[in-house]
Formats: C-alpha cells, sequence, structure tokens
C-alpha cells in the first residue's frame, strides 16, 4: 500500500466566512410640493331652508291635546261625581253635625252682662255658619234624602233662626229698656206743655240715640223694631203734653187723650221651635242611613 499520501502534511481547513447580507438600499422620499389652494369664486354655501309646519297640522295637534285632556277630566269627574256615599261618608258627617250642641247653643251664663252675652251670640251665630258651610261641601250629601233633610236645616236657619238669634244679640246689646225708663214723667204731668218737652228732650236723649243705633242696624229686625220704637216715643211726648192739657182743662169737657200702642217685634215665636226640629230630622236621617 502506499501511504506516500498519508505522510504529506496536510493543509488545515480554512475558515469559511459568511458573506454580510446586502442591506436594501431604501429609497429617500421625495419632498413633494406644497401647491397653495387658490380659492374659487363663485356662490357661498347657504343652508337649505327649514320646512315650516302648516297651520293645520299644527291647530290639528292642539285640537288632539284638548280632546284628550277633556275626555280624561270627565272620566275622573263622572268616577268622583257618580261614586255613591260610604257608612263612613254618613258617619263622618253626623259626628261632625253632633259635635256642636245645638241645643244650648244660645244659652246663657248666669253672670254675663249684657255686652258679654252679645259677643257669645255672635261667636255661636259664626261657628254655626262655620259648620254648616263646611258640611254643604259633605260627600254623604250626594245621597238624595241627606241632601232634603239637610236643605230643610239649613234653610231654616237662613231664613228664620239666625236673624232671630241676631235680633236677640242686638236687643241685649242697646238695653233701651233701661235707657228709656220714664220713671219721673207724673211729677211734671202739671207743668207747661215747655216744661214737659224739656223734661223729655233731656231724659230721653239716651234712649233716642240707641234707638238710633238700633235703627240702622244690617238686622232688618232690629232696624224695624228700632224706627217703630223711635216713633213710639215721640208720640209718648206728644201724649204727655195733651194730657197734661187735659188736666189744667178737665171741666171743658174735652176728650182725654189716648196713649199711644208699643210695637211689637215683628218675628214668628216660633221660629227657632222650627229650626230645632229641622236639626232633630237632619241627624234621624243621617244615623239610619250610616246604621243600615
Amino acid at each position: 500500500m502506499d501511504n506516500s499520501n498519508n505522510n504529506k502534511p496536510q493543509t488545515p481547513p480554512q475558515p469559511q466566512f459568511q458573506q454580510a447580507p446586502q442591506q436594501p438600499q431604501v429609497q429617500q422620499p421625495q419632498p413633494q410640493q406644497q401647491f397653495q389652494q387658490q380659492p374659487v369664486m363663485g356662490t357661498p354655501y347657504q343652508m337649505p331652508p327649514k320646512k315650516k309646519m302648516s297651520k293645520g297640522a299644527m291647530w290639528g295637534i292642539i285640537g288632539g291635546i284638548i280632546g284628550l285632556v277633556v275626555i280624561i277630566v270627565g272620566v275622573v269627574l263622572a268616577v268622583l261625581l257618580l261614586g255613591g256615599p260610604s257608612k263612613a261618608d254618613y258617619k263622618d258627617l253626623l259626628s261632625q253635625f253632633t259635635g256642636f250642641d245645638i241645643d244650648n247653643a244660645f244659652i246663657s251664663k248666669s253672670s254675663t252682662s249684657a255686652k258679654n252675652r252679645k259677643a257669645e251670640i255672635d261667636e255661636t251665630i259664626g261657628k254655626i255658619d262655620d259648620l254648616n258651610k263646611k258640611m254643604g261641601s259633605h260627600k254623604a250629601l250626594r245621597d238624595k234624602d241627606v241632601k232634603a233633610a239637610y236643605d230643610k236645616y239649613l234653610d231654616s236657619w237662613n231664613n228664620g233662626a239666625k236673624e232671630y238669634v241676631e235680633f236677640i244679640g242686638a236687643f241685649t246689646e242697646n238695653n233701651f229698656y233701661e235707657k228709656c225708663r220714664l220713671t219721673e214723667v207724673s211729677k211734671h204731668i202739671r207743668e207747661s206743655k215747655e216744661s214737659i218737652e224739656k223734661y223729655f228732650d233731656s231724659n230721653m236723649k239716651d234712649c233716642m240715640d240707641s234707638l238710633d243705633k238700633m235703627s240702622k242696624s244690617n238686622n232688618k229686625l232690629v232696624a224695624k223694631y228700632g224706627e217703630d220704637l223711635k216713633k213710639y216715643y215721640s208720640e209718648i211726648k206728644q201724649y204727655y203734653v195733651e194730657l197734661s192739657e187735659y188736666i189744667k182743662n178737665a171741666s171743658s169737657g174735652a176728650s182725654r187723650p189716648k196713649a199711644p200702642t208699643s210695637p211689637k217685634i215683628d218675628i214668628k215665636a216660633d221660629t227657632l221651635n222650627k229650626w230645632k226640629e229641622a236639626s232633630e230630622n237632619f241627624k234621624k236621617v243621617l244615623e239610619e242611613k250610616a246604621n243600615k
């Protein structure tokens, strides 16, 4: 075997170098030329006009809304008005009515003066008026029987009892009986006509002032009675003048003068009783409805 080749020095292997990768060439951006935009002459842009709602459509919408409101209100009123009162409504109205003691409403306290008595009467009248006004809008009055009894009660108060009670109050306040007493008229009966007239004018001044005040009262009964009393005391004065002349000339055979008649109060005595009877009937109807 030929070993000549094996004895030759071997050439060391040459290191192989990898070729560096070629970098791609980056193309530099070319500067763009800026062109200044030239304004275009012409008509400027205008917003298109808004379309207006026609009057017919607008009134149609308004009419529809009004119609809807009317229907809703009508339904609500129908429910409220057509619904009848319940037992609770009757009991509530009965409680309001009986809460005020009508039978003893105008009973005076023994120690009450004439001035305070008038104030008490006015206060009681105010309470009754307030009660009647409050009851007048109560739901229980939708019942025809209750309404009829209430109307009768209210009429007996407004057109009778109230006026009578006001008359008593004004009558008490003026206290004309004390101011119009003729205590010493007999002492002047034989004096001259002038002396008798002077006596009346001086002693009856407070009386006539009181009657003048009564005649200007808002209560027609009080006003009429005041006028009647003024006329009566004027006739009384003339009567005593004529009586004095008659006594002085008793032998003349002349007729004795006739004394004037005192005026009557133009009011029915049973007015207050009728109001109390109507009150009892109203109470009875409410009790029957509440316990039915």
